[in-house]
């Protein structure tokens, strides 16, 4: 890794902090979202600048391994346990399906294939969500986490390093967001 890519990471990662700390403090009450989308995606964006400073602050590469693996799996599934909070038996389905690929990570028996799945699964039950309730902002969180989770790491060295973190934040803003937000379809006057 040269220098300048770090320092670009590094760089990223702290607009991801930037955009998650406003976040953590409107979290209010029982929710996944809290600790599962804001809070995880806030430490994954201290602890990729803290990765990414080439050694200057130990070697946080197991944490950012962690980290990583937590910022893919888990933010999109507690989103959607929040969202289908009426529905304790789906809001128990979407945390699970976002734990099993984390553990699975966790335990160094990751498969990227059903990680893949289960986010897919989120990411169109987030779009439906979105077309059930009108909700534009659920729209758009749903393509920034197709771009974060399925096109930014397919963009060579810099996307896994600098558009992911990137492409969080974007997620990020738009996923708070979705919680006060309603499309108004206006019927045009006869």
């Amino acid at each position: 890794m040269g220098a300048e890519d770090d320092l670009n990471s590094a760089i990223a990662h702290v607009v991801l902090c930037c955009v998650c700390g406003p976040c953590i403090g409107h979290m209010h009450g029982k929710s996944f979202s809290g600790p599962g989308f804001h809070t995880n995606l806030f430490i994954h964006g201290v602890i990729g600048f803290l990765h990414y400073q080439g050694g200057k602050f130990g070697d946080f590469s197991a944490a950012y391994k962690i980290s990583l693996a937590a910022s893919r799996y888990l933010p999109i599934p507690c989103l959607m346990a929040d969202l289908n909070r009426s529905n304790e038996v789906l809001s128990c389905v979407h945390v699970i399906s976002g734990l099993v690929p984390f553990a699975l990570a966790l335990s160094g028996s990751d498969n990227p294939h059903l990680g893949n799945m289960m986010i897919a699964c989120n990411i169109i039950a987030l779009a439906y969500h979105a077309y059930e309730k009108n909700k534009e902002w659920a729209w758009y969180t749903a393509g920034a986490a197709t771009v974060a989770y399925f096109a930014a790491p397919q963009m060579g060295t810099m996307g896994p390093k600098v558009m992911y973190p990137l492409c969080l934040a974007v997620m990020e803003y738009c996923g708070h967001r979705v919680y006060h937000s309603n499309v108004t379809i206006v019927e045009p006057r006869k």
